[in-house]
């Protein structure tokens, strides 16, 4: 009888080990309840110019794609004021499409500006949450290559930004951006 219990405890311990060792290389992502406001950028907004492609980019896109990049910071950057929110992405290709939350601390007048370069067009909504309000979502569309601007009334709480993409997930890359800037 004294054999029987000095097995139990190492036996216990492995089959725990054993447990612990099979869920060690598993990995979980639980999206965040559908309302909880999020500081971090969108899962699919995708830094610029970087590309992860099967295959070599066109070189002559990429080039194509850093000018209308630079072309869209001046667009953007145009309107004065500090900048609450500020977010760049591609129109097209592999990886397209941004979206950004920041935390508005101060209640007013803001204003949005959304611009694109290199596509037909772009659409850009904004959206705040708060417990005591909803802005029903602001939808700025642009005709490219241009901007538009908006002056909006937010309230403390939470603003996102997110760009509608103006054509089906298929379409071959060009180097077409959008963007969008949030000031105050």
């Amino acid at each position: 009888m004294q054999t029987k219990g000095c097995w139990r405890r190492p036996a216990l311990a492995l089959c725990l080990l054993v447990q612990v060792g099979g869920t060690a290389g598993c990995s979980y992502d639980y999206p965040d309840p559908a309302h909880t406001p999020v500081t971090e950028t969108d899962a699919t907004a995708t830094p610029r110019p970087s590309r992860s492609v099967a295959g070599a980019p066109d070189p002559l896109v990429l080039e194509r794609e850093v000018r209308n990049y630079q072309d869209l910071d001046g667009l953007l950057k145009a309107v004065p004021g500090d900048v609450l929110l500020f977010r760049e992405g591609p129109l097209d290709g592999p990886a397209r499409g941004f979206g950004t939350t920041e935390q508005v601390l101060a209640a007013g007048e803001y204003t949005v500006t959304a611009a694109c370069i290199g596509a037909p067009n772009a659409k850009i909504y904004i959206r705040q949450e708060n417990p005591k309000v909803t802005l029903w979502p602001v939808e700025l569309t642009v005709d490219c290559p241009g901007s538009t601007s908006q002056v909006i009334t937010l309230q403390q709480g939470y603003v996102s930004a997110h760009l509608s993409l103006p054509a089906p997930a298929n379409t071959p890359w060009t180097g077409a951006v959008g963007g969008v800037r949030v000031t105050n």
